[in-house]
C-alpha cells in the first residue's frame, strides 16, 4: 500500500522556459550588477570566468561523488579570488538571491502539476519533495512563486544536506520525515540516474516521467514509465486499488 509520494522538481513539477545557457547568463549578469555596486572592481568578464570556472569545478566534485557544493561556497569563492571582503557573509547572501532571481522567474509549472498535486494530497498521501540543487534558497523561492510549498510535509535539498541523489541517505531523510516505511512509498522523477536509481537503491518503487531523452543510455529499468504526471496518478491508484483487492488484475 503506497501511503507517501516523493518527486522531483525541475523537470518533473517545472520546466525552464528559456534554454539554460540563456538562462545562466541572466544569473551572472544580474549576481554581477550586486557586486559591482558592493565594489567589486573586476570587470564582467573576468568575473565571469572566474565563477565558470568554480561553478563548473564544483559540479564536477559533486556528480563524481554524489556530494553537493552548494552555491555559498562557490560564491565565497569567487569572493576571495576578487579581493571583495565579506566578514559577516551578507554580500554572498544577497549575491545568491540576485544570482537565481532570472532563474527563479524562468521556471514554469506543467499543465497538470497542481491538478495532480491536489490530487494526491486530497487522497491523503503523505508528500515529500527532493531536488538536488545547489541552493535550497533557489527551490524553496520556485516553489512558494507558484503556490507548490503548501503541498509538502518535508522538502529535502542536496544543498542543504550537502549529499545528492542517488545516495540513499536522501530519500531516507524525507521518509523519516514522513514516517514512511520504503515499501510504503512511490518516487516521480525524471532522471534515470539519480531518482531512478536513487528510488531503487532506497528501496522505493519508482515512477519515471519521460519529460525528454536520457543524456546516456542507463541500465536501469524504473518500475513504471508515464508521459505525464497524470499519467503517473493513475499508476498510482491502480497500485493501490491492487493493494485493496479493488481490481483483480492491470492490462
Amino acid at each position: 500500500m503506497i501511503r507517501a509520494v516523493l518527486v522531483d522538481l525541475g523537470d518533473t513539477l517545472v520546466h525552464l522556459s528559456r534554454p539554460w545557457d540563456d538562462v545562466f547568463q541572466d544569473n551572472l549578469e544580474s549576481a554581477y550588477a550586486y557586486l559591482k555596486n558592493a565594489e567589486l572592481k573586476l570587470d564582467f568578464q573576468d568575473f565571469a570566468k572566474i565563477f565558470i570556472r568554480e561553478y563548473e569545478k564544483a559540479s564536477a566534485v559533486s556528480h563524481f561523488y554524489k556530494i553537493e557544493i552548494p552555491i555559498q561556497d562557490i560564491i565565497s569563492k569567487v569572493l576571495r579570488k576578487a579581493k571583495l571582503r565579506d566578514s559577516e557573509g551578507r554580500l554572498v547572501r544577497g549575491a545568491i538571491e540576485e544570482f537565481y532571481e532570472p532563474e527563479i522567474k524562468a521556471w514554469q509549472l506543467y499543465p497538470d502539476t497542481i491538478q495532480t498535486l491536489q490530487a494526491l494530497t486530497s487522497n491523503g498521501f503523505r508528500m515529500g519533495l527532493i531536488s538536488n540543487a545547489k541552493s535550497d534558497y533557489a527551490v524553496r523561492a520556485i516553489l512558494e512563486r507558484h503556490g507548490l510549498s503548501k503541498f509538502f510535509g518535508v522538502i529535502v535539498t542536496s544543498a542543504e544536506l550537502r549529499m545528492r541523489k542517488p545516495r540513499p541517505d536522501v530519500f531516507a531523510k524525507a521518509l523519516a520525515v514522513l514516517d514512511t516505511k520504503p515499501s510504503e512509498a512511490v518516487f516521480v522523477g525524471d532522471s534515470l540516474q539519480s531518482d531512478m536509481l536513487g528510488a531503487r537503491t532506497a528501496g522505493i518503487r519508482s515512477i519515471h516521467v519521460l519529460r525528454k531523452p536520457e543524456d546516456h543510455p542507463h541500465f536501469l529499468v524504473p518500475d513504471v514509465t508515464v508521459n505525464s504526471l497524470t499519467e503517473a496518478l493513475t499508476q498510482i491508484t491502480k497500485w493501490n486499488d491492487v493493494s485493496l483487492g479493488k481490481v483483480s488484475s492491470l492490462a
